[in-house]
């Protein structure tokens, strides 16, 4: 008998999934924002983003074996906040990742409870928490190489009820987000 010639046949890689926490704007809430945040976007400069993608990024978890996503959900079922709203009044241009965003320079405590939970909860998932403080951030326009116009800005309020698993899968066209599972923000 040949050595190696019993062992099975190798299995396909399993499928990896890019996923994030996210606050997740209703489509309510989406076109109540819509005219103000189109309004923060610079024209002729970098790719605005899509209104599909608004969203506020709780933790980036990256690409995730799918055999890990039930861990992924334990987590997040252990979270246990109140609703908030977060109000985002500046606008800053981020050089290395070259992003205009919107951002709050003040964070609810129920919005800072909400990202330690679960941080915490992935931790004892052995999940790799992301280490850096939160920045609460809504990304207006990617690609902008130069920066724009960056301060204050006039106050936009989000009031978030829940927060969502959310899967980013790249295309021709981009990224795609769609959110695979939410949970309300009730104590």
């Amino acid at each position: 008998m040949t050595p190696g010639c019993d062992l099975p046949p190798a299995q396909p890689p399993e499928r990896l999934r890019r996923l994030f926490f996210a606050l997740w704007p209703s489509d309510e809430l989406r076109a109540t924002l819509g005219p103000r945040i189109r309004a923060l976007q610079p024209r002729g400069a970098g790719r605005p983003q899509r209104p599909d993608q608004w969203h506020v990024t709780l933790e980036f978890l990256g690409p995730v074996p799918e055999s890990r996503l039930a861990a992924i959900r334990e987590a997040a079922d252990r979270v246990r906040a109140e609703p908030f709203e977060v109000t985002f009044d500046a606008i800053e241009h981020w050089r290395r990742p070259q992003v205009l965003c919107l951002v709050a320079r003040a964070l609810p405590p129920a919005l800072q409870a909400l990202v330690s939970d679960l941080r915490a909860g992935l931790a004892e998932r052995n999940f790799e928490p992301e280490r850096r403080p939160f920045r609460a951030h809504l990304t207006l326009t990617r690609k902008l190489a130069r920066p724009m116009a960056v301060g204050p800005c006039e106050p936009l309020c989000w009031r978030a009820r829940d927060f969502a698993l959310v899967e980013s899968i790249t295309d021709r066209a981009g990224s795609v987000y769609s959110p695979l599972a939410t949970w309300p923000l009730d104590g």
